[in-house]
């Protein structure tokens, strides 16, 4: 039985053998195949964006605050706090952890922002923004009755 060749297996046929086409013939056919819908343009462009550095690392985040006061790059929570004795807002930054439990073992204890309910657990364990059923005001609404939620 004769061994197929590799231009027999590129052509779905293994039983077919032909010695007439190499591997370099091949190789420039399917590169050929491939570059067929490209223009010289097109991969002058595509050489230019890989040398300046168009793919980046998918876990690079920015170094900025979002919206809820999280840097995921340096791992910070940005809380803003209010002098006592001028009344003017400025702004901490604490160590923040990806889990309540990270939070907790962390020394200082970290903050860890809750994505569900979209509130932070400061030091891993208290509230920043407390249930309205634990409010003074949800209680003079009600009249001190328990409502089902």
């Amino acid at each position: 039985m004769t061994r197929p060749t590799d231009s027999s297996i590129i052509a779905n046929d293994p039983n077919k053998v032909s010695g007439q086409s190499s591997t370099d013939e091949i190789e420039a056919q399917v590169k050929a195949e491939l570059l067929k819908e490209l223009s010289v343009d097109d991969i002058r462009q595509m050489i230019n964006l890989a040398k300046t550095g168009f793919v980046k690392d998918p876990t690079d985040y920015p170094d900025t605050f979002d919206e809820y006061g999280r840097n995921f790059r340096r791992k910070l929570h940005r809380m803003a706090r209010v002098s006592p004795s001028t009344g003017k807002v400025y702004y901490e930054d604490r160590p923040m952890a990806m889990s309540a439990e990270e939070a907790r073992k962390m020394r200082p204890r970290g903050d860890y922002f809750d994505p569900d309910e979209k509130v932070w657990i400061i030091d891993g364990v208290k509230r920043q923004r407390d249930y309205p059923e634990n409010t003074v005001d949800y209680w003079e609404r009600t009249n001190g009755a328990i409502t089902p939620s």
